[in-house]
């Protein structure tokens, strides 16, 4: 293998490393290639671990849309706030979580430390990503200083905002205005890196054409970094650590500048709930399969969860939860979906099936018992005549 060779593979290896992404558990990706026919990819489609998984982003051009959404990752109440979920919007298992609790008299000094969220000096939570963990500190803070009789409207209205679908389209009418030109100058490069240089190579010779061609390369790179870095002082305004450390990777390495349009589109919705973005993207009967999923596991959580008995930590979940399905449902009602007929038993297999999983829909033949895949959540007989 030749030196050139060898140095065109290295670059390839690096794109296929550029369009796989971490994922963590909690977090659902929405991914297009040409726009239109969006499909949802949890963690853990290629590899990862029990907390994430990579991902794969639309390698060819026009090279997609990575959008991502997640599930809020604390419980909130009047009185306190706890880092645990016991809902999941993946299949499978939950991620690793903290479990700590405080009363909201006891939170004393926020920090984040990348997706780390430290509060009084201890590890509180790991999030999704830094622009996450820092708006999840905004939140914790504002709602500290509130009184219990108010916290209650304000987590009510944090929850209700995460299914804001007009604050979705809004994101996303401002994100295709901000980001035509880089994704065009990241398609223009992908074609001068797989076309034409290989093509002025083969044709004219290594030796003749390397610092015209470097000199292209460089020129398209630094003005995919200007223009990412335009449009993404623009998304988010706050993200100033962020935005330097992608506009320096992109000016520098045309495999990060390939994919520059993901570092714009993978933060814009992060702050929604995936039900919300789901909504947006999905045709109708995708959507309802998600949207029964959603449903049935914020009504029953898989077992076990794993965290104290304490009877203020149980409260702060269980409040949380249904605060959180309350916002669901009525999101739902507003799209036209009853969640009473869209939460219902399902139809049996065959006659044998006794019973089901009230989370997962696994059908059962005995008429008691267990879900294993649940964790042990307790089946429930199958109404006579089925369901629907």
């Amino acid at each position: 293998m030749s030196d050139v060779q060898l140095l065109f593979f290295v670059l390839a290896g690096l794109y296929v490393w550029e369009c796989t992404g971490w994922l963590r558990r909690g977090s659902v990706a929405f991914v297009t290639w040409l726009g239109g026919n969006w499909r949802v990819v949890h963690p853990g489609a290629l590899a990862g671990n029990p907390n994430g998984g990579f991902i794969l982003a639309a390698p060819l051009p026009p090279l997609g849309t990575l959008l991502v959404a997640n599930q809020l990752p604390l419980s909130f109440s009047p009185h306190g706030v706890l880092a645990f979920v016991a809902t999941n919007v993946n299949p499978g298992w939950r991620p690793a979580q903290t479990g700590c609790f405080l009363r909201w008299e006891q939170l004393d000094g926020v920090v984040v430390h990348g997706k780390k969220l430290i509060i009084n000096g201890e590890l509180f939570l790991v999030a999704a990503t830094p622009s996450f963990a820092r708006h999840l500190k905004a939140e914790l803070e504002r709602l500290a200083k509130l009184t219990p009789a108010l916290r209650g409207a304000a987590v009510a209205g944090m929850l209700r905002a995460m299914f804001d679908e007009r604050a979705i389209e809004s994101r996303q009418q401002e994100y295709r205005i901000r980001t035509p030109a880089v994704r065009r100058l990241s398609n223009a490069l992908f074609v001068y890196l797989v076309v034409i240089v290989p093509g002025l190579i083969w044709y004219f010779g290594f030796g003749l054409t390397w610092l015209g061609l470097l000199l292209g390369l460089l020129a398209l790179t630094v003005a995919t970094a200007s223009l990412f870095y335009r449009a993404h002082r623009a998304l988010y305004p706050n993200a100033t650590d962020e935005r330097f450390t992608h506009t320096l990777t992109i000016a520098l390495a045309p495999s990060s500048a390939l994919r520059a349009h993901d570092a714009l589109s993978r933060p814009l919705l992060e702050h929604f709930h995936p039900l919300a973005v789901a909504r947006r993207l999905l045709p109708d009967n995708e959507f309802r399969t998600f949207a029964r999923r959603v449903l049935l596991d914020l009504r029953h959580p898989a077992r076990p969860w794993g965290i104290s008995d304490q009877p203020e930590v149980v409260a702060t979940e269980a409040y949380s939860r249904c605060a959180c399905l309350k916002a669901a449902e009525e999101f739902l009602t507003l799209h036209g979906l009853a969640p009473g007929e869209l939460g219902r038993a399902p139809v049996p297999t065959d006659a044998s099936c006794r019973s089901y999983c009230p989370r997962c829909d696994a059908q059962f033949t005995a008429p008691r018992g267990e879900c294993a895949d649940c964790g042990g959540l307790a089946v429930v007989e199958l109404p006579r005549g089925g369901g629907s």
